[in-house]
């Protein structure tokens, strides 16, 4: 860091910073787990013939559990700390998020869309971590990068899965991409 506050955001030697990129690309993950299955659901209902109206209970399923869940987490975060919870978080999605890519009714997808509802609350793991490490005249723009490039996420797996998909190809391609996801973000609750 200057001596006039600004951060140097490439100073890896520099533990807040490192601390900011490890924690916005684990929120990033969280995104991308968390709405994977948007970008592929034409292959998804295609694969279990669902209705209209059994996608819209996905999309929505998906989304239905976020806000207990952040209440939940905060808790916790205050209980047993940041690292911990985000690792827990990290780890548990990338199981409910495996589980999702295995199904085999639409029983099941309901059921793993509902419980990656959960991976939701990582923005309140983050916004707690991030504040904990930066001063007052730092902390808004540290947590503007860990929310901006978290919530970049979302567009990220819209962007990238859909290909990622045909390039794994045949009918499971949508299962083989969900499930690295899952991959990718259980190996980063060990870095994290």
């Amino acid at each position: 860091m200057s001596q006039t506050g600004r951060m140097n955001l490439l100073n890896f030697a520099d533990p807040k910073i490192k601390t900011l990129h490890v924690t916005w690309f684990a929120f990033f993950l969280t995104f991308v787990v968390w709405f994977s299955h948007a970008p592929l659901m034409v292959f998804i209902k295609e694969a279990f013939d669902l209705s209209s109206a059994q996608v819209k209970a996905l999309l929505i399923l998906n989304v239905a559990l976020t806000i207990p869940a952040r209440i939940i987490v905060g808790i916790l975060v205050d209980k047993y700390g940041p690292r911990i919870i985000y690792t827990g978080l990290l780890i548990s999605s990338s199981f409910v998020c495996l589980g999702f890519a295995m199904a085999d009714s639409f029983e099941q997808l309901a059921l793993f869309r509902f419980l990656l509802g959960f991976v939701g609350a990582g923005f309140v793991i983050g916004i707690r971590l991030v504040g904990e490490w930066f001063p007052a005249k730092q902390v808004g723009i540290a947590e503007g990068i860990y929310g901006g490039w978290g919530n970049f996420g979302s567009a990220a797996a819209a962007m990238s899965l859909p290909t990622l998909g045909y390039a794994f190809g045949g009918d499971d391609g949508w299962r083989y991409t969900i499930g690295s996801t899952g991959i990718i973000a259980a190996l980063n609750s060990i870095l994290f």
